[in-house]
Parts: structure tokens; C-alpha cells; sequence
């Protein structure tokens, strides 16, 4: 009777043997031989083997390479992400498995093909400053998503050098935070936010196996947070697996003990609020009327000190000045007029949702205030009124010697603010200001903003809230949150958009009855004015090199022939979209003149820039010109 022996990787044997022949272990391994022969005089003969394997048993690649083995024997994962585990760290594996009921995209169950108009579902994970996203999932009653993602739990304590184990696991206060978002279209570029779900993973600390399956109940947004979205099925896996299994008992008590004692801060908190409140009503009779925010309710429907959504936040390398800042916040889409209204329950936004949603003004502040704060600004969210009474809300900032500038987060545009001129903004009162540590209101005879003084250390002129009753409920620790660079190729987008809008250019003149002819070189010198209009909007009209209109106009004279009339159109939108783009050309009296224009030597100009920004936020700038002699 033959035996039959194992193949492959299957067998122990086989096992080692595909492992060694990896390039890293090979290289390794020969490394460490030459090394021992080096220090023994070069002879191979008289090299202690174990010598050999103890060097080898201590390297990097080795230890790794025994992780690696450990955690798959017991996890199955993808090559890439064993890769990334090192030894002596502990991380965690989230295994999103699919969606269930979300009947409100059943009527997509029947589109067997995907179409550009077609909705896509996204999944975005956070865990402190650590951020992923599921690939695009067919918005349908059962979303199809299988993906995994692995989180550094050691980044959470970077003062311990040795691997977390579960007491200093229990300690760390970072739930996994999923925002599920709706993109429509095959752009992505509008999206919805249909629910926020925190985990605590921490009750994994109880479990064996290290591991504990989650059906995660999807609640919607604002007013719509009574409202079950879906489920979403994942799976929480500790690696490695834990060597000391705290008691479910002791878990529990810890996790329930924090809740308690910071609901204790948070009752006490309010109890001041309220105190503090009926003593700046009671200043004067009007101050009760005045546009002081002091609790706003956030996207799971918990109403908090509106100084817990500030945090001092940096970014990364995506935006570099406070003004890109500025510039990309408004770029962000604001939620559509369509969606049902929120009512006084609007929701503000923490970080991780702001960073993937579509922003109100409120929300908009709320995240430039963090990011100016992270560049070092002396920044404040301003609540008040807008010319005509509407309540707005706005960016100061204080500089050197008393100097007030105030951001629009709605246009990125920044108003220096000097008492008795007369402003150039459209503010009109002011309620309060706060940030992540201070909380100002106005207790000025007049809130009009030309009367108020800024200083806000003047207690006279402005109420302050305790220092240590905010640090109660606040968390003061510097916040990392790198933005996503933008996966969005401008160059191909810019051209794609300029040859579909020459097509309609050309099918709009031949139903008039007019041939059409383009200038590619005319159409290369507007490139320049272009990109010094999306400039200007990030730097302002401060910068003395911005707008270089005598560089623009110098090129058109050496380009447009003698006797000729120049005339163009420039716009800018955030959309995709060429008949759009083309729509609110032939809107414009200008703009259909040019596309229509008529004379001798008619020739017409199209460019395109799209400027990216950080979590795929772009804008594209568009001129359309021409060039004729006149006719009689």
C-alpha cells in the first residue's frame, strides 16, 4: 500500500519552505550567516549552528514572520494586511460582512446593471486619529460588502513601549465610529449621510477567542434619528489574541463606572449652565433675547456643551495655511433643499462624520475653528445675526495687537474688522464666541457688531464661563485627523469636460447655422487668468502676486490679432456635469453671446482647470471666449 506524501504549503515542511523563499526572509537569513562567519575569522567550519538560529530567532523579519504565522493560524487575512503586523503591537481587525434591511433601496434590487445614476453605499471607519472606507456597494436592500480593516491600538498609547495587554486595553476611551454615507452617481460627488453608529469594542476584552460578532442597528440622522436604516453585520477581532481574559463581570463595571462618572460631570455641568444662564439674563432685560448657543444636539441625538465639538485639530499635509483651509471647507457641498427640513433639531457633527458629509454653516464653523486652532490661531465660532435677522454663524480670529478677522466659511473669504469703519461684511449682531476651552457671551450695551469690543478678557464686556467647569466635559488633547489626499485626476477631468463642451458648442452654432472653428492656442493662454481666479479665493486680494492681471492682458495682445474684439466669460462650479456647465453659460447675456458670436474670423476659446482638494472636494474653473472682427 503506497503512501502518499502532503504537497504544497499544507504539510510543515512545505510551510517553511514557501516562507524562506521570500525574497525579505532569504535575504535575511543570508545576512545573519555572513555576519557570524565574519566575527569567526571567516571560517565556515567552526560556526556554531545554534549561534545561527539564536542570531536569526532575534531579528525583525523572523519575529514578524512568527506573527504573521500566529495570527493566521487562528484569523484568516488578507497578505496585505498580515504585512502590515508588527511584532509587539496589539491591533484590531474590523470585518465589515454586509448589510441587511435596508428596505428603503429595495426598488434597486431589480437594476441588474450599474448605471451612472446609480447609488453607491459607503462605509467610513474611525478609531481616534485612524480613518478606512469600504469600497462603493450597490445601495440595495442586502448591500454586498466583505472588507476588512486593521487599526493600531498601540498609536493609542504612545508612551508605552511594550505590547498593550487587557488592562491597558480597558483603559482606552476610542469607540470605532462607522458613517454610512449614500453617493449618487458614478462621481460620488454628492453625498448623503444616512446614519452614524458608535462601537465599543471593548467588551471583546471578556471574549476567548478575542473576537466578537456585531449586527450594528442603523439609526438615521437629525430628524430622522427614530428612523431604522439597517443593519450592518462586522466582526471585532483583537490581535493577537489576548493571553489574560478579563471576567465579563470586571469589564461591565469598568465600562458602566465611566459612564456614570462622567453622566456625574455632565450633571453637574448643566446644573452650572443653568446658573450661569439665569445670571446673564438677569444683567439686563434684552440679554435673554440675544443669540447665545450654550448646547446643540450632535448626529446620535445627544445634546452636548457646544465646546465639546471644537478640538484642537491637525490634519496632516493635505492643506497647508489656514486659507486652503478656509478654501476647501467652503467648497463643501451643503445638504440638498430636498432633504427633509431638521427643524430646531439640525444636528452638529463631530469630527469623523464632518470629514465625509455635507456641511451646514454651523458645521462648516465648527471644523475650520478646530483646524485654525491646530495652525495655532487664536480662533472662535461667532454666533449671531446676518443683516435682515437670519442667525449666522462665523470664524474670528484675534491677532497681534487687538487685530479682529473674521472667516466666512460659506465663501472662504476673510474681512479684517476694525471698530467705527464701516464693516464690509454682512454681519450685524453677536451672541457669543467659544472654542474648545472658552465660552464668551456679550454682555455689551448693544450686540451690533460695529459697537463691540473683542477683548475678550474685558469682563465688563463679556460674560466668561468657568474654566474648570468646561475642562470637566471637555477633552483638551491635541486631535490628529490626516485628510485624504484627493483621488481626483483634474488633468483628465479638465479635459473630458473641455471636449464635451465643444461638442455642444458646435451642435448649439449648427442649429443656428453658424460653422464653428476653435484656437487651441487662444484657448492655452486663458489657462493662466484661471488658475489666478482660484488663487485669489484662497489667498484674498492681500497677496500682491495673485490676480497678475497685466500678465493676462499683455498675453492677449500679443495673441489677438490687430482689429480684432476680445471677448470671455469665466465660472466656477463644484459639480461634474458638461450640460450644466453649458446651461449656465447660455444663462449668462455674456456667456451666449460669445457661444452665438457672429463677425469675420470667428474663432472661439474653451479651457478647463479643476483644482483638487483634500476627501475628493474639487472645483472647476471654465472660460469661454472669442475672437472676431466686426462686421460694418
Amino acid at each position: 500500500m503506497s503512501s502518499v506524501e502532503p504537497k504544497g504549503p499544507s504539510s510543515l515542511e512545505g510551510a517553511i519552505k514557501a516562507e524562506i523563499e521570500k525574497e525579505n526572509v532569504r535575504t535575511a537569513i543570508d545576512q545573519v550567516i555572513r555576519e557570524v562567519i565574519s566575527q569567526d575569522n571567516g571560517s565556515l567550519a567552526s560556526v556554531d549552528p545554534e549561534l545561527i538560529v539564536s542570531r536569526l530567532l532575534d531579528t525583525e523579519t523572523i519575529q514578524s514572520l512568527f506573527c504573521q504565522r500566529k495570527v493566521s493560524s487562528c484569523l484568516k487575512l488578507p497578505a496585505k494586511t498580515q504585512e502590515k503586523i508588527l511584532p509587539g503591537r496589539r491591533y484590531l481587525y474590523v470585518k465589515v460582512k454586509g448589510g441587511r434591511a435596508f428596505v428603503d433601496h429595495v426598488r434597486e434590487e431589480t437594476v441588474k446593471y450599474r448605471t451612472e445614476n446609480q447609488s453607491s453605499l459607503f462605509i467610513h471607519l474611525s478609531l481616534d486619529g485612524q480613518r478606512y472606507a469600504s469600497q462603493g456597494a450597490q445601495c440595495v436592500c442586502e448591500p454586498k460588502i466583505n472588507e476588512g480593516f486593521l487599526f493600531d491600538l498601540q498609536k493609542l498609547k504612545p508612551g508605552c513601549s511594550s505590547m498593550l495587554d487587557s488592562k491597558h486595553l480597558l483603559t482606552l476611551d476610542a469607540p470605532l465610529n462607522l458613517v454610512v454615507v449614500r453617493k449618487e452617481g458614478t462621481s460620488g460627488i454628492a453625498s448623503t449621510l444616512l446614519s452614524v453608529h458608535a462601537v465599543d469594542w471593548r467588551s471583546i476584552l471578556s471574549q476567548p477567542s478575542s473576537s466578537q460578532k456585531v449586527s450594528c442597528q442603523l439609526m438615521g440622522v437629525g430628524s430622522e434619528q427614530q428612523v431604522p436604516v439597517g443593519l450592518l453585520d462586522i466582526e471585532v477581532t483583537l490581535i493577537p489574541n489576548l493571553e489574560e481574559i478579563l471576567p465579563h463581570s470586571t469589564v461591565s463595571e469598568f465600562l458602566e463606572g465611566t459612564k456614570k462618572r462622567f453622566g456625574e460631570r455632565r450633571r453637574l455641568f448643566i446644573a452650572y449652565a443653568r446658573q450661569w444662564w439665569q445670571e446673564f439674563t438677569e444683567m439686563a432685560a434684552n440679554h435673554s433675547s440675544r443669540p447665545v448657543k450654550i448646547f446643540a444636539m450632535d448626529e446620535w441625538g445627544q445634546n452636548r456643551f457646544v465646546c465639546e465639538f471644537v478640538r484642537k485639530l491637525e490634519v496632516g499635509r493635505a492643506v497647508r495655511s489656514p486659507e486652503e483651509a478656509a478654501r476647501w471647507i467652503s467648497l463643501i457641498p451643503a445638504p440638498s433643499p430636498y432633504q427633509l427640513p431638521s427643524g430646531c433639531s439640525k444636528p452638529w457633527y463631530t469630527h469623523s462624520t464632518a470629514l465625509v458629509s455635507q456641511l451646514e454653516v454651523e458645521n462648516k464653523c465648527i471644523l475650520l475653528c478646530s483646524i485654525l486652532l491646530g495652525f495655532g490661531l487664536d480662533a472662535y465660532v461667532c454666533v449671531g445675526t446676518r443683516k435682515g435677522g437670519a442667525s449666522h454663524f462665523w470664524i474670528m480670529t484675534r491677532g497681534p495687537y487687538t487685530a479682529i478677522t473674521f472667516w466666512e466659511t460659506v465663501t472662504g473669504c476673510r474681512y479684517i474688522h476694525k471698530i467705527g469703519q464701516k464693516p464690509v461684511h454682512e454681519y450685524e449682531t453677536i451672541g457669543c464666541v467659544f472654542n474648545d476651552s472658552h465660552f464668551y457671551a456679550s454682555c455689551q450695551a448693544s450686540n451690533v457688531i460695529g459697537y463691540c469690543t473683542f477683548l475678550l478678557e474685558d469682563t465688563n464686556s463679556w460674560k466668561k464661563m468657568s474654566s474648570s467647569a468646561i475642562s470637566s466635559v471637555i477633552d483638551k488633547t491635541l486631535c490628529y485627523l490626516p485628510l485624504n489626499l484627493s483621488t481626483i485626476d483634474g488633468n483628465k477631468r479638465s479635459s473630458d469636460l473641455e471636449v464635451q463642451l465643444k461638442i455642444l458648442i458646435i451642435e448649439h452654432r449648427s442649429d443656428s447655422g453658424l460653422s464653428t472653428k476653435f484656437d487651441e492656442h487662444l484657448s492655452y493662454v486663458l489657462m493662466p487668468a484661471l488658475w489666478s481666479y482660484e488663487r485669489k479665493m484662497i489667498y484674498g486680494s492681500v497677496s500682491q502676486d495673485v490676480g497678475s492681471p497685466e500678465h493676462f492682458s499683455a498675453a492677449l495682445m500679443h495673441t489677438v490679432p490687430e482689429g480684432y474684439t476680445f471677448k470671455a466669460f469665466p465660472l466656477h462650479f463644484i459639480h461634474n456635469s458638461p450640460r450644466r456647465a453649458f446651461s449656465s453659460i447660455l444663462s449668462s447675456g455674456i456667456g451666449r453671446e460669445i457661444v452665438e458670436c457672429r463677425g469675420d474670423s470667428v474663432t472661439l476659446a474653451v479651457r478647463v482647470i479643476t483644482v483638487s482638494y483634500p476627501e475628493d472636494i474639487s472645483v472647476t474653473w471654465l472660460m469661454v471666449a472669442c475672437s472676431f472682427r466686426p462686421v460694418g
